[in-house]
């Protein structure tokens, strides 16, 4: 089966990081949960997968260049056991 390619936060070009939250510059809500729709910047630094449902169908999509790599994302690395 073939694995479907989805849009991430880190090739979109209007993905923002302010103070602890990661936002869409364009106003999409990014979360769905009540707030604000931002990100808790966590999942950034944790190189977590950053694919959100408002993102698949975005009119306003901006790919800024090739998605990066999973072992590129974040600086938090897990502690070798």
């Amino acid at each position: 089966m073939k694995e479907i390619k989805k849009r991430t936060l880190y090739e979109c070009a209007h993905a923002r990081v302010k103070g602890e939250n990661i936002y869409c510059r364009k106003g999409y809500h990014l979360c769905m949960r009540p707030g604000n729709g931002h990100v808790d910047i966590s999942r950034l630094a944790r190189g977590q997968r950053l694919a959100f449902k408002s993102c698949q169908d975005c009119l306003d999509f901006d790919r800024i260049g090739q998605p990066v790599l999973p072992e590129d994302r974040g600086w938090i690395k897990k502690e070798a056991e």
